[in-house]
């Protein structure tokens, strides 16, 4: 069946179209990069995003290849790519979050048209954007200071429905490790709770854009679209060992101050074992953090630097893994 013109965010978007353009905040000074793609024949619409984290560099990447290889005269349905979500923080280098109010674009949701700059983003992504999607793919990496294991996130705590869908997808791309989340408030976590089947894909890190990791991500992106039948690639993924984690202790710091671990993501911990140690600047132990359980490293902090609260790391419990 025959696709409709296309109309959003201002933009009319004619059957076998691309248009990319600037999309501005509630006609705010606020800049979001964003392609339309409006295929010939009707199926699902999908959301590729970037940037919600703006020092995470590989999924935008991805984003500006896949705008730019994607023939729309190929394309069932429709796709909306968002280059880069947080792109205040992308150009004034603040790493994660929104610069004029501090918040975090994974945990600012449900969005708020009269609030700080972070809660009209959100308000104006879940309006015009989750409410159009019918699937989400949100590209992320480690932190500037994380080492990680190229993960996927998938719903936990949605509606059976949304996490098998989600689930289903996660397990056609390249990667193996699967992380069910019970998160709420982000992007792609909070549309689960709207009904629509999301994951956040991880991948790279240390503010770096490596070639290999935006070309798998794009492989990644091309695998998720020939799967829901919006764009034939032939693409398939060789069957692959996938492990389906399905509870993830997540630390943080009870200290300001100095980390020392000799940690690397993938390493398999005992019950009891030093993850690290916070120290003062006169080598003081502050605290020791160890294993929990039995369980693997998804990610780690590895900077000096660590604040109150901040991330440590991540650790899968392997009496709660699934192997497919």
């Amino acid at each position: 069946m025959k696709n409709e013109v296309w109309n959003l965010l201002g933009r009319e978007v004619n059957i076998g179209e691309k248009i990319q353009f600037i999309a501005h905040l509630y006609e705010e000074d606020y800049d979001i990069p964003v392609t339309l793609i409006n295929g010939v024949n009707k199926g699902k619409t999908i959301v590729v995003s970037a940037g919600v984290h703006s020092g995470e560099y590989p999924g935008m990447a991805a984003c500006s290849i896949l705008s730019e290889q994607i023939d729309p005269l190929k394309v069932n349905g429709r796709i909306i790519i968002l280059h880069c979500i947080n792109t205040q923080g992308f150009y004034t280098k603040h790493e994660r979050f929104v610069p004029e109010d501090g918040g975090n674009m994974n945990d600012v949701f449900p969005g708020d048209k009269n609030g700080t700059l972070s809660k009209r983003l959100a308000a104006f992504l879940e309006e015009n954007i989750i409410d159009e999607a019918d699937f989400i793919v949100d590209l992320h990496s480690g932190q500037g200071e994380q080492l990680l294991s190229t993960c996927i996130f998938f719903p936990s705590t949605a509606s059976e429905e949304v996490n098998n869908a989600s689930l289903e997808v996660a397990k056609i791309t390249t990667i193996n490790n699967l992380i069910a989340s019970r998160a709420k408030s982000g992007f792609y976590s909070y549309a689960t709770t709207k009904g629509i089947p999301s994951i956040l894909l991880e991948r790279g890190g240390l503010n770096r854009c490596d070639r290999k990791d935006y070309e798998a991500y794009i492989k990644d992106i091309y695998l998720i679209l020939d799967h829901l039948n919006v764009l034939d690639k032939n693409e398939k993924n060789s069957p692959e060992v996938k492990f389906i984690w399905r509870k993830v202790e997540y630390m943080t710091s009870n200290y300001a101050g100095l980390w020392y671990t000799d940690l690397e993501p993938g390493m398999i911990l005992k019950k009891g074992a030093l993850i690290g140690s916070v120290k003062d600047f006169f080598g003081n132990v502050l605290e020791e953090y160890r294993a929990t359980e039995d369980c693997k490293v998804m990610y780690i902090h590895i900077g000096l630097r660590i604040k109150k609260g901040g991330d440590i790391g991540a650790f899968g419990d392997i009496r709660h893994v699934e192997i497919i």
